[in-house]
Formats: structure tokens, C-alpha cells, sequence
């Protein structure tokens, strides 16, 4: 398990790991590969330009839908994102960021009523998931966190309130990938938690192939599996 995940960890010690995560995805690009895998689909949507609703499943410390935010406002896109976790401390540092970053936020249980961030407490696992229809529903770095079961569960619930697709990218478990997360983890980041959390993490996740099973077990049909250097893989479902 990782230490992230058990209960007892200080505020100073999350606040620290959540920087160094931040650092870790900035430089593996994690969550331009959502963007773009999101914005690839958004391009083939038809008719006027709407706001588009995101729900970011697992948000952690916000530095996806700050990403996605910033990259749609640059391309003219009206972003509106819930951005949910169960962590509160978790929400409270992902307000700090969008503030630093000069992106709107706020804490809310629905979504902004124009382009920015609204934050939530939410279990993503909670059943039935208490969270509105969405356009689109992101995650970036959760699955590894779950068994098989609870990762089908969640893909099977995500789809029931995601309206036009899913977008979800992971770590691909591989002994490459597994040798670069380590270093990463003790080269970008000063935190215990993340030298012990990204070993453990790749070790945890799903390799491609066993994602393209999650698809079929989850009754995604029609969603995609890519592989995304370095080190992951994006799923992807559009509905027609």
C-alpha cells in the first residue's frame, strides 16, 4: 500500500509529497496527455462552441484540471471542471496552486457558472457515485490505487456520468518504466512519501494490456487503450 494512501500522515508531510508529485508529472508530461487525448476529441464535436463540463476523479493536489484549464483557455475553450477527492488537505493545497497559477477556483459541489475550478470532497469508490452528469470525466494516476474489481466498478460508474467520454491515463507497469519512476521519484522530490509511493505505485499498476481487459470487463465498448511515453497509457471513450 502506499503511505499516501493510510491514515495518520501530517499536513507538512502531504503538503511536501504533493509538491514532489507535481514535479514528477510536470516532467513525465502526464497531464499534457490528457489534454491532449481530450482536446483530440473536442475537435470532433459539431455545432457551436459550448462551455464544456469536466469532472476530474481523484484530483489530488489539482494539478490536472489546472493543466486542462489553462490549455483550453489558451485555445479559446470554456472549461468549466469539478474537480473532486476525498483528501480535504488534498483540496486545500489544489487551491493554493490554482491561485498561484492564476486560475480561477473555488470550493463548490457543482460546477462553475463560468470558465474555472470548483473543488469537492467526493469518494470516488462510494456507491451509487454522488457526482452530476458531466460532458467529459478525467483521472489521471488513480487506477493503480485500486484492485481489478474497484477499478471496473469505477470505469463502469465513470461512464454512467460521463455524456461524451471518458479520458483516464495510468502508469504502465513494465520493468522500463518501473526503473525510471524510481529514479524519478528520489531525483524530483525531497519527500519520504514519494521515494517509498513511486516505487510502490508502478509496482501497483496496470501494464497496457491489462487496461485493454479492464475496458472489456467494464463494458467500455468502443474505448481505446494507447500506449503514451514515458511510462503510461491513455484510455480513451467517445461517444458518437
Amino acid at each position: 500500500m502506499e503511505w499516501m494512501d493510510q491514515p495518520g500522515i501530517s499536513f507538512a508531510e502531504h503538503q511536501l509529497a504533493l509538491k514532489g508529485l507535481a514535479r514528477l508529472n510536470a516532467v513525465s508530461g502526464a497531464h499534457g496527455k490528457v489534454w491532449k487525448a481530450l482536446a483530440e476529441a473536442l475537435e470532433v464535436e459539431k455545432g457551436p462552441r459550448e462551455p464544456v463540463r469536466v469532472i476530474d476523479i481523484a484530483t489530488g493536489g489539482g494539478d490536472l484540471p489546472i493543466c486542462l484549464f489553462k490549455r483550453a483557455r489558451a485555445a479559446g475553450i470554456d472549461l468549466r471542471i469539478l474537480a473532486v477527492d476525498r483528501a480535504e488537505g488534498a483540496l486545500q493545497h489544489a487551491l493554493a496552486s490554482c491561485e498561484a497559477a492564476g486560475v480561477p477556483a473555488d470550493l463548490d459541489t457543482d460546477f462553475p457558472d463560468r470558465p474555472g475550478i470548483h473543488f469537492a470532497v467526493a469518494d470516488a469508490l462510494q456507491k451509487p457515485l454522488a457526482l452530476p452528469k458531466a460532458d467529459w470525466v478525467t483521472s489521471s494516476l488513480f487506477l493503480h490505487h485500486l484492485t481489478g474489481e474497484e477499478a471496473r466498478d469505477l470505469l463502469h460508474g465513470l461512464a454512467e456520468i460521463a455524456e461524451k467520454g471518458l479520458v483516464i491515463a495510468d502508469l504502465d507497469r513494465g520493468w522500463l518504466n518501473t526503473l525510471l519512476v524510481t529514479l524519478g521519484s528520489y531525483l524530483l522530490s525531497r519527500s519520504p512519501l514519494v521515494h517509498h509511493d513511486g516505487p510502490a505505485s508502478i509496482r501497483a499498476a496496470f501494464s497496457r494490456s491489462e487496461a485493454e481487459a479492464l475496458v472489456g470487463w467494464a463494458g467500455l465498448g468502443g474505448a481505446t487503450v494507447k500506449t503514451a511515453f514515458p511510462g503510461m497509457w491513455v484510455m480513451r471513450l467517445v461517444r458518437n
